[in-house]
């Protein structure tokens, strides 16, 4: 009768322990930090070329600077430019309190310098507020700075998960510049690993290059499925296998002692207590399974992710580094 109770209770661990573990990677591929923000925190000089931060917008003219809203203008530019966003929007939302009526195009370029500051801050929510709840919503390829609108808009509606609008921001900026299209596209296959993507973008001969990149990364990845297999036949052996010793050492040593007791206490003839302390490395033995198998998954989106930045150094993709005007 307790033979029957231990199998129970170690196939109850097996069901409640196991997880399944897929076999695509889910990377976090980040931008890099904005030239302006590593200025700000490292407070050094960068040696920037002289047209980083060329406006799209006039200059204030004299009498607009002498304005209410002219100065508010100016002081928050100047906050801009040290990239202290927070106190930038801050002017520049004072700015549109005061401005007039007859500012004409000046209200669009301040409400558009709102928007940018969100963006580049990485308030992406913020931003789709910013121009949807203005009559920046309204502005066509005669504005300034729109190919940069339409960059930031696209960034956020990916962000927030408005694939749709997305998608809409990518048709009109084909129209106003293809390439920036092929890079964000690029950037789509990479942010989702898709490798098969990026071995067809391989054969254009600016992209050859990711040949070896993806090649690389299969010949470093490891088998989630050799790992589960490993620590199945030798508990810790997966955690080994993906380069988790201290881990491995710890599951195997773990599993031995449960599997030890259980034994002692069959041997001895307690097979209530047996059932509990086997009940247990089922759990320790089926969550090892999952575990190594986790661990392959989590060592490949990491490995995937150093392939991905030596792209991102090539192709600056990511559209707060393909922004024509910053600050």
């Amino acid at each position: 009768m307790w033979k029957r109770a231990v199998l129970f209770v170690i196939l109850v661990g097996f069901m409640s322990a196991c997880a399944r573990v897929p076999n695509c990677i889910e990377p976090l591929v980040q931008a890099p930090p904005h030239p302006k923000e590593v200025q700000r925190e490292k407070r050094f000089s960068l040696f920037l070329p002289p047209d980083f931060s060329v406006s799209p917008f006039h200059h204030l003219t004299p009498e607009e600077q002498m304005t209410d809203w002219g100065k508010e203008y100016r002081i928050a530019l100047c906050f801009a430019a040290d990239f202290d966003l927070y106190r930038a929007i801050t002017g520049f939302k004072r700015a549109l309190c005061l401005i007039t009526p007859d500012a004409g195009a000046r209200q669009l370029e301040i409400e558009y310098m709102v928007a940018l500051a969100y963006f580049l801050g990485q308030k992406y929510v913020e931003v789709i507020y910013a121009v949807e709840s203005t009559p920046l919503i309204q502005v066509d390829h005669t504005f300034p700075a729109w190919r940069d609108l339409l960059l930031m808009l696209y960034e956020s509606y990916t962000q927030v998960g408005r694939p749709a609008h997305a998608e809409h921001m990518l048709k009109l900026l084909e129209e106003q510049d293809p390439c920036a299209v092929s890079k964000l596209n690029l950037l789509s296959c990479v942010k989702q690993a898709d490798l098969e993507a990026l071995c067809q973008e391989a054969q254009k001969p600016q992209h050859d290059y990711l040949d070896r990149i993806v090649c690389g990364y299969r010949s470093g990845a490891k088998s989630i499925r050799r790992a589960q297999t490993l620590n199945a036949l030798l508990p810790g052996a997966g955690y080994w296998y993906v380069g988790l010793k201290q881990t491995a050492v710890t599951a195997f040593l773990v599993n031995s002692l449960f599997i030890a007791a259980g034994a002692k206490l069959i041997h001895d003839g307690h097979g209530a207590a047996a059932a509990i302390v086997l009940s247990l490395e089922g759990g320790w033995y089926f969550g090892g399974i999952a575990g190594a198998g986790f661990a392959a998954k989590t060592y490949n989106e990491r490995l995937y992710c150093t392939f991905a930045d030596k792209i991102a150094q090539r192709e600056e993709y990511f559209p707060r580094m393909m922004l024509n005007y910053t600050f």
